[in-house]
């Protein structure tokens, strides 16, 4: 498969948030090909198109960091106001 197909809008959408389910439903409903062609399409486009020097699992554990201290500043915050 050639990772250089152009995809519809919505197939670009989904896959760009991350959702290749999404984006293999969009593609079979928008072309009508089957499931294995839909997902080699999708899994070649996403093999081609995988970010450089950060991989996924990054960026969710720096997003794990940004809530606990955000639970934390609200945890400080109420054991001040309560007290005071």
């Amino acid at each position: 498969m050639s990772p250089h197909v152009e995809f519809e809008p919505e197939v670009l959408t989904a896959l760009n948030a991350g959702r290749k389910i999404d984006a293999i439903k969009a593609l079979r409903s928008l072309r009508g090909i089957g499931l294995k062609e839909a997902k080699e399409l999708i899994d070649s486009y996403a093999d081609a198109h995988k970010p450089k020097g950060k991989s996924i699992e990054v960026a969710e554990s720096n997003f794990s960091v940004a809530k606990l201290l955000f639970v934390g500043l609200i945890i400080y915050l109420a054991y001040k106001f309560f007290n005071s």
